[in-house]
């Protein structure tokens, strides 16, 4: 054993009280201003404001959005999973909070927002969801409290790097990879070159 781990250290005093655990949140991106929040991921972060920045940090860098939207984990409430699509309900009312809903067209795909039901509990706004958004072709409806969710204010939309990023992006990789080409090849084996094997490439 090397002398430094011979080395016996004292502390005064008792260990400070752990943190709780980090709370889970489910991350939701809205690609254009307007559009519905579509499901990216999962994030763990101890508050809403170090999961908005977290979520910034990672997800608006992903891909292009012009917003972020959050819930804690347990927030949500899902409907059953199916192969077939779920049928419709004939619940109705407009008692009670306000749930954000998003559905599933099939089973694997992400949520996407649809938009919003009132009623008084989880299991009431699932079945009240069901009879607004059910159309026979989503497999899954998920349903969250409006008051629950939490998004980037106006102004922290410009949550995208302010330096070009569209090398990560499918629709720039070509274009960026021809620039590289062109420095040391001339532009006629360069059009031999993307005209062969590779001419979908480009």
């Amino acid at each position: 054993m090397s002398k430094r781990r011979d080395i016996m250290y004292d502390f005064d005093g008792d260990l400070p009280e752990g943190k709780p655990d980090d709370a889970h949140w489910a991350i939701y991106t809205r690609k254009k201003e307007g559009g519905p929040a579509r499901w990216a991921g999962y994030l763990d972060a101890v508050d809403v404001p170090l999961a908005l920045q977290y979520a910034r940090e990672h997800y608006g860098q992903d891909e292009a959005c012009t917003g972020i939207l959050i819930h804690r984990h347990e927030a949500l409430t899902d409907s059953e999973y199916g192969i077939d699509p779920i049928a419709g309900g004939d619940a109705c009312g407009n008692d009670g909070e306000a749930w954000i809903v998003f559905t599933q067209r099939r089973r694997g795909m992400i949520h996407i927002e649809a938009g919003l039901v009132h009623a008084p509990n989880a299991l009431t706004a699932v079945s009240r969801a069901r009879s607004a958004f059910a159309d026979g072709r989503i497999s899954n409806i998920r349903v969250v409290r409006e008051v629950d969710c939490y998004q980037t204010s106006p102004d922290e939309l410009a949550i995208w790097r302010d330096h070009d990023m569209s090398y990560k992006l499918a629709r720039g990789y070509s274009k960026d990879v021809r620039a590289k080409w062109s420095q040391f090849r001339s532009k006629t084996d360069l059009d031999r070159y993307a005209s062969e094997d590779m001419k979908d490439h480009y």
